[in-house]
């Protein structure tokens, strides 16, 4: 380190001399002045750490002198200790006033003016050790604010992302939530006590049966955000869609380099779901190697990804729905046994909406209202006529279908009465029904009935007489009008067309057939 620098004041040679002789060998570097404008001059170029001033000097004296050097930049809390034969009290009075502080009266002695100069040198080196450490806390109460504020905003940023995120829930509980189920039947009323029943059971699997378009992703989404594990995720998944060979990938994950393409990590359903409810729609077409695997999962918990080692477990409600015949399918061996008892905690069968058509006015007005709404437009009425006929309707595709009906009747209808020419029925209206009584609401165009069906002889004569009135057929169309399960319909479809009688169109669920061209 740099040796302090002082600066030594006084007119007369002797006094300098004997100063410099005490302080010959201390560690300091020294200064000298014989006038108080000759110390300015010297503090201006290079201010030092203290100064030793003589008080009685030609031209300025000591008193003036050092209120001077307190004004000169960077000396204003420079230490000056007088050195003077004036050992009056007034003198030291003046001293002190003129800024100085200390006083060493004249003759001087060695040990003194030492003592005096290292108790200076050391408080000057204590306020400057105080002064660094001052700086060092204010730099670190600094760094603390700054987390404190960098906290406060993560903080406020996680209030806003929690309260984005209930919100979002709220809407996703309302949108599906029970009051979703619109309905006044008692199959209607009847599923909504399951439903209830089954949200206070968060950690019950449970199975869902029904028929194409009866809302089977709906019931399990209620299911799932009426119940505990509502702030968690929802992983919807279509078995039927995920490729065989991509299966384990999909459900398990995989980690980076397991296999050709495998770039990154891979997080899977069951992973992505921890915690809330795994939904695995059209079940009964997973494959069976693939069954056995989430068999396991859903006896221990644990999933262990493509290419590792570690397991990891977690905590899944899996709701399954299938519009097929498990059971049927168990007795075939096309489904595990022991997979049906561990999905089937609880078994939900829904309606199809030929079972609850008292509903199908409720469901006509809501699909109004509602869709209207998305359209931007006002709701138009409906005539009783097209109530009626809907009512009649046997509805192979269900809500799913009468939605999609209200939806084309809106935007044929140009804003006025909906009525039977804007209503698109896929099959003939059921004939068995009787006629609606007469209502005195306005009087709609005669709708010319449809043609019925000849009669024929089998199954696969009928078949082809529908797609000759209708243009096609798809496989739940083939069970309605054959009175069969899926299987059954799927075999008589495939046979149809690998004789070359009707043509596919499309895959899995959305393939239908038509004649040949």
């Amino acid at each position: 380190m740099t040796p302090p620098r002082l600066l030594i004041v006084d007119d007369q040679p002797d006094n300098l001399d004997v100063l410099v002789t005490f302080l010959a060998e201390s560690n300091l570097q020294l200064a000298i002045a014989t006038s108080g404008e000759e110390a300015l001059e010297l503090a201006a170029e290079m201010p030092p750490q203290l100064v030793l001033l003589d008080v009685m000097m030609p031209g300025i004296n000591g008193f003036e002198t050092c209120k001077r050097l307190k004004q000169l930049p960077g000396c204003q809390q420079l230490p000056v200790i007088f050195l003077s034969a004036l050992s009056d009290p007034d003198s030291r009075v003046k001293g002190f006033a003129a800024g100085g502080i200390d006083y060493i009266s004249k003759p001087l002695h060695r040990q003194e003016v030492l003592a005096r100069i290292q108790a200076q040198l050391t408080i000057q080196q204590q306020q400057q050790e105080l002064q660094r450490r001052n700086q060092q806390l204010e730099e670190l109460n600094r760094e603390l604010q700054q987390q404190i504020d960098r906290r406060q905003r993560a903080e406020a940023e996680l209030t806003l992302s929690q309260t984005t995120l209930s919100a979002l829930t709220q809407q996703e509980a309302r949108r599906w939530g029970l009051d979703a189920f619109v309905g006044q039947s008692s199959r209607i009323l009847a599923l909504l006590e399951q439903l209830r029943n089954l949200q206070q059971a968060p950690d019950t699997n449970v199975l869902v049966l029904g028929e194409s378009g009866t809302g089977k992703e709906l019931v399990s989404r209620a299911i799932h955000y009426g119940s505990q594990r509502s702030d968690k995720p929802f992983i919807a998944v279509n078995c039927a869609a995920i490729p065989a060979e991509l299966a384990d990938a999909e459900f398990f994950g995989h980690s980076k380099g397991a296999y050709t393409g495998a770039v990154s990590d891979r997080i899977g359903y069951f992973e992505q779901a921890n915690g809330g409810t795994l939904f695995l729609d059209e079940i009964g077409d997973m494959p069976l190697t693939l069954q056995t695997k989430l068999l396991r999962v859903l006896e221990d918990g644990l999933v262990t990804p493509i290419g590792s080692q570690r397991q990891k477990r977690v905590d899944v409600r899996v709701v399954a729905a299938t519009n097929v015949n498990l059971l049927q399918r168990v007795q075939q061996q096309q489904f595990r046994q022991d997979l049906y008892y561990r999905l089937t905690g609880y078994r939900l069968e829904l309606p199809a909406l030929r079972q609850r058509s008292s509903d199908i006015a409720l469901l006509t007005q809501h699909f109004i209202e509602q869709l209207s709404q998305q359209m931007r437009r006002a709701a138009p009425r409906i005539s009783q006529q097209a109530l009626d006929a809907l009512s009649r309707y046997h509805f192979p595709g269900n809500v799913r279908e009468l939605r999609n009906m209200i939806e084309f009747a809106l935007i044929a209808c140009r804003d006025q009465c909906i009525d039977l020419p804007q209503l698109h029925f896929a099959e003939p209206l059921d004939a068995s029904l009787p006629e609606p009584a007469a209502t005195t609401v306005a009087t709609s165009p005669a709708v010319i009935p449809p043609t019925p069906l000849n009669p024929v002889s089998n199954d696969e004569q009928q078949l082809l007489a529908y797609v000759r009135q209708h243009g096609r057929i798809d496989n739940t169309s083939a069970q309605q009008l054959l009175q069969v399960d899926h299987s059954r319909a799927s075999y008589l479809l495939k046979k149809l067309y690998k004789e070359g009688q009707l043509q596919k169109q499309g895959e899995r669920r959305w393939s239908y057939y038509q004649l040949p061209e």
